[in-house]
């Protein structure tokens, strides 16, 4: 037997895991709670997700200024779109309008 690198353990009865994402401005794990999603929508436009359950090609940002900087340029490969400049004030607006986390 030895080490088994790259498994994790099943949560056991009565435990339950948080979900994980990458952020796509800092590239850093987080909880799904503590991050933004993103999605690509059916129709090829690209809106916050506050549920984290809208159909669509998702990705998740910090809710940070820096972090949506970063993103900017990532995004379009995440999403697999064009992101403009519109769409990032879209971010920025909604984090406005939910609050930064402390």
């Amino acid at each position: 037997g030895g080490d088994r690198a790259g498994l994790r353990r099943a949560p056991s009865m009565g435990e339950r895991s948080e979900p994980e994402r990458t952020c796509v401005g800092c590239r850093e794990k987080g909880s799904k709670a503590d991050l933004l999603r993103l999605v690509r929508t059916p129709s090829g436009s690209v809106e916050v997700d506050p549920t984290g359950k809208a159909p669509g090609r998702g990705a998740y940002v910090h809710r940070s200024e820096t972090c949506v900087r970063r993103a900017a340029g990532r995004l379009a490969g995440a999403l697999r779109v064009t992101v403009g400049p519109e769409t990032v004030s879209l971010i920025r607006a909604s984090i406005e309008r939910m609050g930064a986390p402390a």
